[in-house]
């Protein structure tokens, strides 16, 4: 995988010392500047990494979509000054590779860009003490799964999307795998964190997985097909 990064921050000093960081630990920074707007309007090798480092979430979000829009190929990790799950969850259902601390030492940092590049996904360590505090102890034994989704009267197609999000999938993706328009991905989102009573995607994705959903779904897609042929 390519090793070449752009980066993006409207802090001079920030951008040279990352510049410095990178560069030393044999990263190839083919641009550097205040503004994604720049990046997407170049023509660049689309094989590369954009690092952004802006100072609200307003101007990530806007940053992630002008680079997606121009360069859908390109792996995108956003800096941030604190971990806020929210934004998180809102960062990767906009398609981001990486969500990283900037309190971390440069070493992680490093190591975590590499991934990225290699093609993982990196969410930061904070992300545990979050998951750490989930209560598991509600999980559904398997017998009762399926009187658990009678009374989440969750229809087909939106436990096709509960799927999806257990995988992580932005509403993009998922509207391509399911061929309908991302906004009645949208819609279906909605009445999933509704049915289930949660308050994002996280969530939901979450109430699933405790739940053993996703082999309850293919159960009953397998007895489906079965009842068809």
């Amino acid at each position: 995988m390519s090793s070449d990064i752009c980066l993006i921050s409207q802090n001079d000093i920030s951008r040279e010392g990352l510049h410095h960081i990178l560069s030393a630990d044999n990263f190839n920074v083919i641009m550097s500047c205040g503004h994604a707007k720049r990046v997407a309007e170049s023509t660049l090798d689309a094989d590369f990494s954009a690092v952004i480092d802006l100072p609200d979430q307003a101007a990530r979000m806007e940053a992630i979509d002008e680079i997606a829009l121009a360069y859908p190929s390109a792996k995108t990790v956003v800096l941030v000054d604190e971990f806020d799950m929210a934004r998180l969850v809102e960062c990767f259902d906009a398609g981001v590779d990486g969500y990283i601390v900037k309190s971390m030492n440069s070493q992680p940092l490093i190591a975590a860009l590499r991934l990225v590049t290699l093609g993982q996904k990196v969410l930061p360590s904070e992300l545990a003490d979050v998951l750490s505090k989930v209560n598991l102890d509600h999980a559904v034994p398997s017998g009762d799964l399926e009187h658990e989704m009678e009374d989440a009267k969750l229809s087909s197609r939106e436990r096709d999307v509960l799927c999806c999000l257990m995988a992580g999938c932005s509403n993009k993706v998922i509207a391509r795998e399911l061929d309908v328009c991302e906004a009645t991905v949208k819609v279906h989102v909605k009445a999933i964190l509704r049915k289930l009573d949660v308050s994002n995607r996280t969530q939901a994705a979450m109430w699933a997985s405790t739940r053993g959903f996703s082999n309850y779904h293919l159960s009953l897609q397998q007895h489906a097909d079965h009842a068809d042929a």
